[in-house]
């Protein structure tokens, strides 16, 4: 009776286990967009703006995931930026 019991307790946590949401973390990205007159905007994978820089140093908190930087200013460019779970340093040069 007691291993049914226990057996009965293990499945119950794991059900509620795998109904728990995953959930994605933020961290840091950070680096510096140049030049000073630079203008970037840093897009989620469904297109939304989720952040703009401008030129110089830069510190952002995003979910892990892959972003987009689009500069719009001085000349306008595209790159592919990694978020990951662990600080990462991107620098972006819209020249």
């Amino acid at each position: 009776m007691k291993t049914s019991r226990n057996q009965w307790l293990l499945r119950s946590a794991l059900t509620v286990l795998a109904l728990v949401p995953v959930i994605s973390v933020a961290d840091l990205v950070q680096g510096v967009v140049s030049p000073k007159d630079a203008v970037v905007q840093i897009k989620d994978s469904a297109g939304n703006v989720v952040a703009t820089l401008k030129g110089g140093p830069f510190q952002l908190n995003l979910a892990a995931g892959k972003f987009t930087a689009e500069c719009t200013a001085p000349k306008a460019s595209t790159r592919s930026l990694y978020s990951m779970a662990q600080p990462t340093t991107v620098n972006i040069d819209c020249k």
